[in-house]
């Protein structure tokens, strides 16, 4: 079978087997990956809480635009992915659940999109899952947010299937409307469509330009009388949302004009050589086909100046009437003919300059999308969904069709689809470094970084029956759904302060702090150290009670403080606190050491350090805790001064048969190297010593505990601190005797 028999000669058909092959393989991936995080109890990306409080509000009735306020402020997003999820709330649960259900739904429509815009250019069932499989290859470059409670997806579904509609309206009007209403809820679902808007109404006018005023009327009436009707519902602050307040966010212009194309080569290397190869083949084809047009042009007008030498022929022989039957009978038969063929040229290959033009400025626009979106401030990859898929589109129509050519780029984008299953990219290195970071700037794929382990679902689960059991009202800056999970009606959250003008957001701030001193919280939840604005309120009437280090803390899986594609991972602590008061005591307590009287309890110092304890957690250190109370001792006193060496001794403390001690204990600075916590013992002739260990998590105190040896009933001890580090400083609360009896 030679070459030329194009789709049938055997290794093209290899070819075109593999490509569907890796593109199913990424799809099934894919949906075993949607599958396995769908149900994670907290939050994938830490923005999805914020999502669900504002459906949470539109079904309640309450306004998703209000004034700002402590209880809500929305992201600066339109608000149809939150009506949908609002209304599917009264079907099933409103959750993390229904809005990644909603996602990936919106991810499998977009993909019906992708196959039913490529097939319909006429291209091979192949290149339509070439172009499926590196929509969904783009997962992880689009740092893991297809499936998330976010409007992206929705958003991307109904761009797509707008285009794909808009190009096929020439031949059914009805389309070009449908296709406005979809690209206007496009809008309604999140601004950035605005680009696609403007790009396809120039796509109209190569494809089907008789349809242009149906389709920007639609836009015009959905999208502008909504902004006047929404706006005027609102007391104008829809507008102030969605475009004034955008507005003021800064523009990266590095990342627009650099950034955002270096992501996509770094990202698809492959793919970058096919655009390549394509370009340049169009250049070489480029003479040729300007001599075929101008060919045709001319036989064109040949075949008009035939037609008018018939017709005058046919007014001749108007006089004789059998001849004009005949004439007649002949015209009606070539043109069914001529319909038939046109006809057929278009079932068999619809393909034109039109439909490839039509998808090329659409993947631009897709580009264009991403760049803008990309270089607003604290934007993250996500913002390259329009440019995966429209680009993914507009590759798959433009790939030649038959012999060597499509082989070669066929295997191409085969090869794209492996090392995207294979390597994670990393931008930093490269970005920062040039080619120096080069070999830093990839690595391999480890499904964990996607998908959560066990002992990861775990503690999102235990974490959220507590919250789910919490007595009295949460905030959690950071996760303002918590607050809904505790029973509450939500709060504001960190990303809407920061959004808000100066004035309006220290209104809030100080708002916020009112009720923080109030103690109106049963437990506040801190990502990090607390901010600045909150942190002396936080100081004087809470204290941490917990402080979640390392793996111990439930992290998102995508976006801002996961691991996923952070070059620096974010590595804070999760701090809980609760208003001050005392620890609950066991039965059977004996108090050593509370220091709540502002004195040592007993305690004898001997140098600098260890003098008088401090009155909350030193303001000049990260929050420390849990300790009991109002005050804990620290070796570096209320200043925190670090520097100060020392050492001190309790009172002698008599044992109990049975029970056991337990202090509450911990340090600050980078190691606990110097620091000492001793049980000695007292007596004649007896001096045995006990040392008990120093948590290892900076600012962390934890319970140590020693159980009472029968060896030891009764015997008489004291309790020895030691600092002598001039670069850590050690914490002590709660010194506790049990008696076990």
């Amino acid at each position: 079978m030679s070459e030329s028999s194009g789709s049938s000669w055997r290794p093209l058909r290899l070819g075109r087997r593999g490509v569907e092959l890796l593109a199913f393989a990424w799809a099934v991936v894919l949906l075993v990956v949607f599958a396995w995080r769908l149900g994670f109890p907290l939050e994938l990306e830490w923005m999805e809480g914020g999502m669900l409080h504002q459906a949470h509000r539109i079904q309640h009735g309450l306004s998703p635009y209000p004034p700002p306020s402590p209880e809500f402020v929305p992201f600066l997003y339109t608000p149809l992915y939150s009506v949908v999820l609002a209304v599917l709330g009264f079907v099933m649960p409103l959750g993390f659940v229904l809005g990644r259900l909603v996602s990936i739904a919106a991810w499998v429509v977009t993909m019906l999109a992708v196959w039913r815009a490529v097939l319909g250019e006429g291209k091979p069932r192949a290149h339509a899952a070439l172009a499926v499989g590196l929509c969904c290859a783009g997962y992880v470059f689009t740092f893991r947010w297809l499936d998330l409670a976010r409007p992206d997806t929705l958003f991307i579904a109904l761009v797509l299937w707008a285009l794909v509609l808009l190009r096929g309206s020439d031949e059914r009007p009805r389309r070009a409307l449908w296709a406005g209403v979809l690209m206007a809820l496009a809008f309604w679902t999140k601004q950035t469509a605005a680009p696609f808007v403007v790009a396809s109404g120039l796509g109209v006018l190569v494809v089907a330009p008789r349809r242009l005023p149906i389709y920007a009327g639609v836009i015009a009436v959905i999208d502008g009388g909504g902004v006047l009707l929404g706006n005027a519902l609102t007391d104008g602050w829809l507008w102030t949302y969605i475009y004034e307040l955008h507005q003021s966010h800064a523009f990266n212009r590095e990342r627009f004009t650099t950034k955002t194309w270096g992501m996509f080569v770094h990202a698809w290397p492959v793919v970058m050589l096919v655009l390549l190869f394509l370009v340049s083949r169009g250049v070489g084809r480029l003479p040729a086909r300007v001599r075929r047009w101008r060919a045709g042009a001319g036989s064109a007008r040949a075949e008009a100046g035939s037609v008018s030498v018939e017709a005058e022929a046919k007014v001749e022989a108007e006089a004789e009437a059998k001849v004009e039957a005949e004439a007649k009978v002949e015209a009606e038969a070539k043109a069914e003919a001529m319909a038939m063929a046109e006809a057929a040229a278009r079932t068999a290959a619809p393909l034109s300059w039109r439909g490839s033009a039509y998808w090329t400025l659409l993947a631009a626009a897709g580009l264009l999308a991403s760049a803008l979106g990309y270089a607003t401030q604290w934007a993250e990859p996500n913002a390259f969904i329009p440019g995966v898929v429209l680009g993914a589109v507009a590759l798959a129509v433009a790939l030649p069709v038959g012999g060597r050519a499509e082989l070669a780029t066929l295997a191409l984008v085969a090869v794209q689809l492996l090392l995207c299953l294979l390597v994670e990219p990393l931008y930093h290195p490269v970005q920062q470094q040039g080619l120096a970071g080069l070999r830093h700037s990839y690595a391999w794929q480890d499904p964990f970084r996607t998908v959560p382990r066990a002992e990861t679902w775990r503690r999102a689960r235990a974490l959220r029956d507590e919250l789910e059991a919490t007595d009295g009202e949460v905030l959690a800056l950071h996760r303002p759904w918590w607050s809904v999970i505790a029973g509450g009606e939500g709060h504001v959250g960190s990303m809407g302060v920061t959004d808000l003008r100066p004035d309006e957001r220290a209104a809030i701030e100080a708002a916020l702090r009112d009720e923080v001193s109030a103690q109106r919280y049963a437990s506040i939840w801190i990502e990090g150290e607390p901010p600045r604005w909150l942190e002396h309120a936080l100081r004087r009437h809470y204290r941490v009670q917990r402080r979640l280090h390392g793996g111990e803390r439930v992290r998102p899986l995508s976006g801002y403080m996961s691991d996923a594609g952070m070059v620096t991972p974010y590595r804070r602590d999760q701090l809980e606190l609760v208003p001050r008061g005392p620890r609950p005591q066991p039965a059977g307590t004996t108090v050593v050491a509370d220091f709540e009287d502002g004195s040592l309890d007993g305690f004898v110092p001997e140098g600098p350090a260890l003098r008088r304890p401090s009155r909350g957690s030193p303001s000049r250190l990260p929050m420390a805790g849990p300790y009991g109370g109002d005050w804990l001792l620290t070796s570096g006193g209320p200043g925190a001064r670090p520097e100060l060496t020392g050492s001190a001794l309790s009172e002698p403390i008599v044992l109990p048969s049975s029970g056991h001690l337990e202090v509450l204990v911990g340090f600050a600075g980078r190691r606990p190297r110097g620091l000492s916590l001793q049980i000695l013992e007292q007596g004649e002739g007896r001096r045995r010593t006990v040392a008990l260990p120093i948590p290892v998590v900076p600012h962390a105190l934890a319970t140590a505990r020693w159980e009472i040896d029968p060896s030891w009933a009764g015997v008489q001890i004291r309790i020895r601190l030691g600092d002598e580090s001039p670069e850590a400083l050690l914490y002590l609360d709660d010194v506790w005797v049990v008696d076990g009896g």
